[in-house]
């Protein structure tokens, strides 16, 4: 796989992230007809405003995170690769285990090209090296 496909994926992944993050903050304090509140499962019974500014936390390390891949350095993977983690545990917590999510298969998916990232892939695979 190109390397450059696994960075791109890995931005996009990151896009999804914040905007889910973002929106399930909102949909926590802001009452829109049609959506209703976020579901976060029968196993804790946190406060609105509690789970909003959870999610805003999380909404601000995944931007530190993009702020990190797109100045080229390399701490963002560990960083990425924790909060990819720790939606997966969330997820998980919240609604019990082994309930997969769309958050859990976007954060395994960023697991796996976090991976591919580190590991030695050719800029372009059509050039012989």
């Amino acid at each position: 796989m190109n390397r450059r496909v696994v960075r791109i994926g890995i931005l996009l992944l990151i896009f999804e992230k914040l905007a889910q993050h973002l929106l399930t903050a909102v949909f926590f304090v802001v009452e829109v007809p049609g959506i209703g509140r976020p579901d976060i499962g029968p196993t804790f019974q946190l406060s609105d405003v509690s789970m909003a500014a959870l999610n805003l936390i999380v909404l601000i390390l995944f931007g530190i995170s993009l702020w990190g891949r797109l100045r080229g350095s390399q701490w963002h993977k560990p960083l990425l690769a924790g909060l990819a983690l720790f939606d997966i545990l969330a997820e998980f917590i919240f609604h019990g285990f082994f309930f997969i999510t769309v958050s859990v298969i976007v954060s395994l998916a960023l697991l796996v090209l976090i991976r591919l990232d580190t590991r030695s892939l050719p800029d372009n695979p059509h050039r012989s090296v």
